[in-house]
């Protein structure tokens, strides 16, 4: 309840500086511990009651972009589950700004076709001779 009605003041006063604000981890980064191995098992009520609501502010006050986590959702990776980018948050949340994964939280080329955008910190996955591969047909704006 309180990062929803923090986010808003946050991100535009922020932004007002001419500083993107990058909004992470997205989601349900909620711990230190095996964070890069955990899976947060997380249903639909409980994701949108609980957890998403500070990044839909944020997002609503015109965040630039996200960053997703290290860990699993329901067992898949955070920066490559299709329901997490692409139906939450940029479909249903109308996300518009890019997604950046954390520093080696990109686990394979199927990370840009479910909704990351950016790899970070260096492109061992999305490097030119890999996107050669990929099928724009496939790839989704």
């Amino acid at each position: 309840f309180l990062g929803a009605k923090l986010a808003p003041a946050y991100v535009r006063a922020v932004q007002k500086e001419g500083v993107m604000v990058v909004v992470k981890h997205f989601a349900f980064n909620e711990q230190e511990l095996d964070r890069m191995t955990e899976s947060s098992n997380v249903d639909e009520r409980t994701a949108w009651e609980l957890y998403y609501p500070p990044f839909e502010a944020a997002i609503k006050a015109g965040a630039g972009a996200v960053m997703c986590a290290y860990n699993k959702v329901n067992g898949t990776p955070a920066c490559q589950h299709t329901g997490l980018l692409l139906r939450d948050l940029k479909e249903k949340m109308g996300f518009a700004g890019f997604v950046m994964s954390d520093w080696w939280a990109t686990h394979s080329t199927r990370s840009l076709e479910r909704g990351l955008d950016m790899e970070m910190p260096t492109g061992r996955f999305l490097k030119d001779a890999r996107l050669a591969n990929v099928s724009h047909a496939a790839v989704r704006a």
